[in-house]
């Protein structure tokens, strides 16, 4: 199965302008692109998200969302914290981007909750200043990637597979780690809103290049950790926005 990365559910959480935008007016060139895929007998995901504090809103000409304002250091455009009518229409248009990934052929869908965009960042105690019901606890900063993906079970039923690509690692101070990302993984799977998890790791918004660790790096890194779930498949070499080599493993 390949995976076409990035698949935006809106337009504010395209990380630049000139990117695949969920809508009905892209189901056509989606399915053209489906249809050859299945042509050579391969299955299709599409990746779906928003990319919150990631997206560009210099180049969106709209501002980026996140869970709570911040100045993002590429674009060097302020990040609007999101508000719960924000979330809500975010969450439902996951949902719509699953539903129209079904119209465009594809077999699978991979909600994108790494990385800090959206939903990731809610995760990150470092991005996530809230004082609300979706900051400070673990549980509160889960609402959003749970909500997310729980939309995306009840639009699409077992029509199609659903996995994530779930951060383990924001790679920065303070950011997500081990002791919670376990804890949220096993949340997924009791919800039994997701499939599979694709492990990932790295901030594309606070430290890009830890996303681009090679496996001789990954040998000899202290903090490496063997994924309690025999679900999870892991990935290396990946990177927000091009192609992932995956291997499925039990652990």
């Amino acid at each position: 199965m390949t995976t076409v990365a990035y698949c935006a559910v809106a337009r504010e959480g395209t990380t630049q302008f000139h990117q695949i935008w969920m809508r009905p007016e892209a189901v056509p060139g989606l399915r053209r692109l489906t249809d050859a895929v299945h042509a050579e007998g391969a299955a299709a995901s599409a990746q779906i998200g928003h990319a919150g504090p990631v997206a560009n809103a210099r180049s969106n000409g709209v501002p980026a969302l996140g869970p709570s304002p911040m100045l993002n250091p590429q674009s060097m455009r302020r990040v609007r914290a999101a508000t719960a009518a924000d979330i809500a229409r975010v969450t439902e248009a996951h949902a719509n981007a699953a539903r129209l990934a079904i119209e465009s052929g594809f077999d699978a869908v991979e909600i994108h909750l790494g990385h800090n965009y959206l939903a990731s960042s809610f995760l990150s105690p470092r991005v996530n200043r809230r004082e609300d019901g979706y900051g400070g606890s673990l549980a509160n900063r889960a609402k959003v990637a749970r909500g997310v993906a729980r939309a995306v079970r009840d639009a699409v039923g077992d029509r199609i597979a659903i996995l994530a690509k779930f951060n383990m690692d924001d790679g920065v101070p303070g950011g997500l780690w081990l002791d919670e990302s376990l804890r949220v993984a096993e949340w997924l799977e009791e919800d039994g809103s997701v499939d599979a998890l694709e492990l990932t790791a790295g901030s594309s918004l606070l430290n890009p290049m830890y996303l681009f660790k090679g496996t001789r790096r990954y040998a000899s890194s202290p903090r490496r950790s063997r994924g309690r779930s025999g679900w999870a498949s892991g990935s290396s070499g990946s990177g927000s926005s091009g192609t992932t080599r995956t291997r499925t493993r039990t652990c």
